[in-house]
């Protein structure tokens, strides 16, 4: 009997050790990012300067709510606004979480931390959190220059469906971030990929206008594009106030990515990481 109360008074310890892995991962992310203030500051214009440029191009169309936009029953600017702000997740997830392992190579502490007796799990769940907490930052930025600065209001939020959406959101992209870490983990490329791949998935997403303006033939290839779904959910939890039952194809669909995603995230990663370590490319110079 007190072997086992130690066996399992020791599982939370050996946990809380490993998610102070992740905090100490994250505060040095943070750190990083901090020093480099002129980035920062340039980010906060990016956002701005973005915001304001759908402002004019919203006024130079009378601000009309068209056929297309009735569904969500908002402007067009209100309109855009969430689908860049939300569209921050998929920047930082693809593209972001590879960018980062590059980095953790070229300055060779991707070797060292993997050296250490730090399990897989925990640098994949670490880098996964500070991406998502750096979109978070970038999202409520649009949100607080959205309302403050240009009138938009959010008084209709629901926020379960925010929150579920949020969810599968995060999961979805950061296993597709994953998946294209691990082939640059193996190929040393994947940033113009990566480019070439957010840019698509934004047209077809209906990030900057509603899927039903495109030809039928690229509305049903954006119905294979998570972010059409994500962007659909988001804009009428946000807009309409829509419950999470009454956007159940939606999320049905953001489930059946996750279904299929994560799992070939961790094979590709474990696969990727397996390769490295052979090629001896853990840390490039």
């Amino acid at each position: 009997m007190p072997r086992q109360e130690t066996v399992i008074g020791a599982v939370p310890s050996e946990l809380s050790a490993e998610l102070r892995k992740v905090w100490a991962y994250v505060k040095k992310e943070f750190l990083i990012e901090k020093s480099y203030t002129f980035a920062y500051l340039f980010s906060i214009l990016s956002v701005c300067t973005t915001i304001t440029t759908y402002f004019f191009i919203d006024r130079l169309f009378g601000r009309q709510i068209t056929s297309d936009l009735a569904s969500f029953d908002t402007s067009y600017f209100a309109y855009v606004l969430v689908g860049n702000a939300f569209f921050a997740y998929v920047g930082t997830a693809i593209g972001g979480i590879a960018g980062g392992i590059g980095s953790e190579q070229t300055r060779g502490t991707l070797e060292v931390l993997l050296g250490t007796p730090t399990r897989l799990w925990v640098l994949l769940l670490a880098v996964a959190i500070w991406n998502t907490l750096y979109a978070s930052i970038e999202v409520v930025l649009y949100f607080f220059v959205g309302a403050v600065g240009f009138d938009v209001s959010f008084s209709r939020i629901n926020w379960s469906t925010l929150a579920c959406f949020l969810a599968l959101v995060i999961i979805v992209f950061n296993s597709m971030g994953l998946i294209e870490a691990a082939w640059t983990l193996v190929f040393k490329r994947g940033t113009v990929a990566a480019w070439a791949f957010n840019g698509l998935s934004a047209l077809l997403g209906g990030v900057f206008f509603p899927v039903t303006v495109l030809p039928g033939w690229l509305q049903q290839i954006a119905e294979w594009n998570p972010l059409t779904h994500a962007i659909r959910g988001l804009q009428m939890g946000i807009y309409q106030g829509t419950a999470i039952t009454g956007l159940a194809y939606e999320a049905g669909m953001l489930g059946l990515f996750c279904v299929v995603l994560v799992p070939l995230a961790v094979f590709s990663w474990s696969w990727g990481l397996r390769h490295a370590k052979v090629e001896g490319s853990l840390c490039l110079h």
